[in-house]
């Protein structure tokens, strides 16, 4: 601004150098003229002044000597017309000098505005720019040169141009903000880094710890164990500097103790391999004097098994012997197996039929594996060779030569399909995507299905779905596990519910249970009056209470039934048998019935009871019909003899309609009967 203001001042001293020096020129012409008049008066003045060399007179002092002689001689000589002419002239000069200054002062004060506003857009930009490597800095995470630049960045601001404009602010803001936040996550990583120290620091003393351990114990074949404790330590990198050096020491010193014993492990690993090497030259040597029995007459081929079973065990669990005997043991060991089974072959024949069966078996799944090339199905077929080779692996075992023929077949087969299954991915992507499809439809019909209360059709539609399910092929492994467990998840929401409607049926049977065995024992107790005729009335009370009562316990169901119709029975016989005719005739004739009527009434009476009673037995076993019915499971036998039972209620209950349509005859003709006689 000091600049600015400089300049500006020299501008107008410029001007008004160049406003006097205007004057001074008319000045001097007038005073040219004056003199030039006065000279003629005054010669002897004109000689004088000519004598004075005007080339040794400064100009200054000539031209204040001028001015002051003009203006000593204008002040002398009387107002003429010629000085008005110069007032005029001086006048006019003095506002030409004002437009003047006011023409260049104008100019100065649009430069300035002008350089101001440069000035600001310089400050902006260079505030900018710094923001914008603030912000790349901001995503780097080399934690010391990032904050050494923004240190840079921040000498550079204080350095800078004055921030005036608000955007210029506004980067300043921003940056310190990102300084900021560069330095607390500056902060939150080193506190980070140095809790994973500590962390790795114990990590790699407890692995100290383990290979101690070994070496206090001497295990020193325990190369599996410090090999992975090496390759952890190994793998711990980041450490308090101040701990790396002794750590690193001490795990050397342990290491070196460990494989300074390397060669008494190595001796005693030889000792070891030598002597299972003479443990599986004795199995092999038995092995060969089993063979040697096989062939002898009345071998006991079961007991000769588990023997060389036994010593097939044995061998198993003896382990490796010296790398350059191994070969050996293992084609003497594979050639007395093969002899054996051969043998056994030849003369145990619930062996060879074993055999021979197992052989069919192989050559069945040979012959399928080799079908999957034909299949369309490309999906379903790759399912299928799963279970080929777990059902190979559970067919019984055949002489070797045998064994590996076949499995060469079976394998060829089963390669050449996967082959085929590789050059048709595609198709067999879409054809689990379709299979996907079809599933998740069963899944929505399943939904659909689990909150139902009708657990019986319930039953049966999620029977039918996962029928359904199981026809369809494979899908794709990334979904088949989810897809299972929502199929699933819905047919268990049904079977809880229809478990718990079940629970609740089971209470309702126990308390009808408990009803129907009150009702028996009061039917006991009727059986037992001295009044059969009143028993019965109360009895057929207690029967229609009885029928009313629901199901019970299916275990329960011919016991209770059972009871119940052998106390009815009792019931009724005493009254057949106590002589309700004769009582039945005094009854009648108290009431004044004729006797020929009386008869009849009678015969009408014991038809009208034996068909009370068939009825009665008619809706016993409707009852016990209805309650079986409902103790068979859904299944589709067991929908069946559902229906041969309700075929059985239905024509039960027609039989008992048209019972009760000659009951309501006979009770007809009794009352007229009796109407007849109270008329007479």
């Amino acid at each position: 601004m000091s600049r600015k203001i400089e300049q500006l001042e020299r501008k107008v001293v410029v001007t008004n150098l160049e406003q006097d020096n205007k004057e001074t020129d008319q000045a001097e012409n007038k005073t040219s003229e004056v003199e030039s008049s006065a000279t003629e008066e005054k010669k002897g003045t004109e000689t004088s002044i000519e004598e004075v060399p005007i080339k040794e007179v400064p100009e200054e002092v000539l031209e204040d000597n001028a001015t002051e002689n003009s203006s000593e001689e204008a002040s002398a000589l009387p107002e003429t017309k010629e000085d008005e002419n110069e007032e005029e002239a001086s006048t006019e000069a003095e506002e030409e000098v004002e437009v003047v200054e006011a023409a260049t002062e104008e100019p100065a004060l649009v430069e300035d505005e002008e350089q101001s506003e440069s000035e600001e857009k310089d400050a902006v930009k260079f505030y900018t720019e710094i923001l914008a490597k603030a912000e790349e800095l901001a995503k780097q995470e080399d934690w010391s040169f990032v904050s050494n630049e923004f240190a840079n960045l921040a000498l550079h601001i204080e350095e800078g141009p004055d921030p005036s404009e608000d955007t210029s602010k506004e980067a300043i803001q921003k940056f310190n903000t990102l300084r900021g936040d560069f330095e607390e996550k500056k902060r939150a990583h080193y506190e980070e880094l140095n809790k994973r120290k500590a962390e790795n620091l114990e990590a790699k003393k407890e692995l100290l710890k383990q290979f101690s351990d070994i070496i206090n114990e001497e295990k020193w074949s325990a190369t599996k164990e410090v090999n992975q404790i090496r390759g952890k330590w190994e793998s711990i990198k980041v450490l308090p500097q101040g701990e790396v050096d002794a750590l690193n020491d001490r795990f050397g010193a342990l290491m070196e103790e460990f494989e300074s014993h390397k060669v008494d492990r190595l001796v005693k690993k030889l000792q070891k391999e030598e002597e299972n090497l003479t443990l599986k030259l004795v199995i092999l040597e038995k092995m060969d004097a089993l063979n040697e029995k096989v062939t002898a007459d009345k071998a006991d081929f079961d007991e000769l098994n588990k023997e060389f079973h036994d010593l097939l065990i044995q061998w198993r669990k003896v382990g490796r012997v010296p790398v350059e005997k191994n070969q050996q043991a293992w084609d003497h060991f594979n050639e007395a197996q093969d002899t054996f089974s051969q043998l056994r072959f030849k003369h145990d024949k619930e062996y060879r039929k074993s055999v021979e069966k197992s052989l069919e078996k192989k050559k069945k799944l040979i012959k399928e594996a080799e079908a999957l090339l034909d299949e369309k199905d490309i999906a379903i077929a790759a399912r299928r060779v799963n279970k080929l080779h777990n059902q190979w692996k559970k067919t019984g075992n055949l002489p070797q030569k045998e064994e590996n023929e076949l499995w060469e077949k079976f394998k060829a087969a089963t390669d050449a399909f996967n082959e085929k299954k590789s050059e048709n991915i595609d198709v067999l992507r879409d054809q689990e995507q379709e299979n996907l499809e079809k599933k998740l439809k069963l899944i929505e019909q399943a939904e659909a299905v689990q909150e139902t209360e009708d657990f019986e059709e319930g039953h049966q539609a999620m029977q039918k779905l996962m029928g359904e399910w199981k026809k369809i092929g494979p899908v794709p492994r990334k979904k088949s596990s989810k897809i299972w467990k929502k199929f699933k998840g819905a047919m268990d929401v049904f079977y809880d519910n229809r478990r718990d409607h079940f629970k609740d049926v089971r209470k309702d049977h126990k308390e009808n249970l408990a009803k129907k065995n009150e009702l028996i024992g009061k039917l006991k107790e009727l059986s037992e009056g001295d009044d059969p005729a009143l028993a019965v009335e109360e009895a057929k009370k207690i029967q229609a209470e009885f029928k009313k009562i629901g199901h019970v316990p299916i275990k329960f169901k011919n016991k209770i039934w059972k009871q119940y119709r052998e106390v009815c029975d009792v019931i009724y016989d005493r009254y057949r048998s106590s002589g309700s005719d004769l009582g039945m005739e005094r009854k009648l004739a108290s009431e004044g019935i004729e006797p020929a009527d009386r008869k009849e009434i009678i015969k009408y009476q014991k038809e009208l009871d034996s068909l009370k009673k068939e009825i009665s037995k008619l809706e016993s076993e409707t009852i016990q019909y209805q309650e079986a019915k409902t103790y068979f499971k859904p299944t589709n036998k067991g929908n069946k003899l559902r229906d041969e039972l309700q075929d059985k209620i239905d024509k039960a209950e027609a039989k008992v309609a048209k019972k009760k349509e000659k009951t309501s005859e006979l009770k007809r003709l009794i009352r007229d009967i009796k109407a007849g006689g109270e008329e007479e």
